[in-house]
């Protein structure tokens, strides 16, 4: 009898040691840059991205077939395109949320209300915040999402590809001459982005430089006497107009005091401000056009110096 109790006491604890095993194994914990350790039980199954750039990513990274939602706005891949929409940077959906039966909630910290993230993070599911403030965080991000998903052999061949694409940019115009631009990221009325936005962080890598070093904002309005003042170089333009829509739009400043005319460049905002692999394509475009500018400043005989550090 008492030998008896001993083999199924030894059966119960070791299964639960295998069952405890089993999911210690499948668990998956990260720290996202909210600074909170985020756990799952296992890797992701059912995703929602509550930003369009959140969306590529985690198709980039390899667990597309497992995101069931996203929200307005997101259109690459075109398979993004079939999902339902739980709402937008304005605010979200939370009923449709909570009927999909998430396991992950991928948001931007900066994008999204910070109401919708707080309400977000009481339950519904587990919320991964991500907050992409420098170019190197679109590998990270991929990586991030790769560990949470359990593909981790595509996220990381995605990173690397980005890795290796920016470097090769680094490296082009390591030598290039100043160009001074002006981000415009939106026209009526005029907003731009500040020295360490991720816009002026794609400037450098074309060595580039954003005249508005000192704008005290990450983005927002600026006025049209402090863009005259700048006297920069290049207007670069990322609100969705074409070439010729920039520059006659900036035509109409051709009677306001101080404005001697300026170049324009315009990059789809689709590739230039989405934090994800297509970003180094719209980077290339952007070098690509402010390389022309040189070529056009070398001709006239004014071209600038190489920006220190570059």
């Amino acid at each position: 009898m008492f030998a008896g109790t001993r083999r199924s006491g030894f059966i119960v604890v070791a299964s639960t040691l295998f069952f405890c095993v089993a999911v210690c194994r499948a668990e998956v914990s990260a720290l996202d840059d909210a600074g909170r350790q985020i756990t799952i039980t296992e890797p992701a199954r059912r995703i929602i991205a509550v930003a369009p750039h959140l969306a590529e990513l985690t198709y980039a990274a390899g667990a597309g077939q497992r995101l069931i939602a996203t929200v307005r706005g997101a259109d690459y891949p075109s398979d993004v395109l079939a999902l339902p929409s739980v709402g937008d940077a304005a605010g979200l959906d939370f009923e449709r949320i909570r009927q999909l039966e998430p396991d992950l909630i991928l948001a931007w910290g900066s994008g999204n209300k910070p109401a919708d993230l707080e309400r977000l993070a009481s339950g519904l599911a587990a919320v991964f915040v991500m907050e992409p403030r420098d170019l190197k965080d679109i590998s990270r991000h991929l990586r991030m999402i790769g560990r949470l998903a359990g593909t981790q052999a595509v996220a990381e061949n995605a990173a690397a590809r980005v890795e290796r694409k920016l470097q090769q940019l680094r490296q082009r115009y390591a030598g290039a001459s100043t160009i001074d631009v002006v981000v415009e990221i939106w026209h009526q009325p005029l907003f731009t982005v500040g020295d360490e936005h991720l816009l002026s962080n794609a400037l450098r890598v074309c060595g580039a430089r954003n005249a508005l070093p000192d704008y005290p904002l990450p983005a927002g309005p600026v006025p049209l006497e402090d863009v005259l003042a700048a006297d920069a170089d290049v207007i670069l333009s990322v609100t969705g107009m074409t070439q010729a829509e920039a520059q006659a739009s900036w035509s109409q400043y051709r009677s306001v005091s101080g404005y001697q005319g300026v170049q324009v460049v315009a990059v789809d905002p689709d590739l230039l401000t989405r934090p994800g692999p297509r970003m180094l394509q719209g980077i290339e475009m952007l070098c690509t056009q402010l390389e022309q500018v040189r070529e056009e400043a070398r001709r006239k005989g004014r071209a600038g110096a190489p920006l220190a550090g570059m």
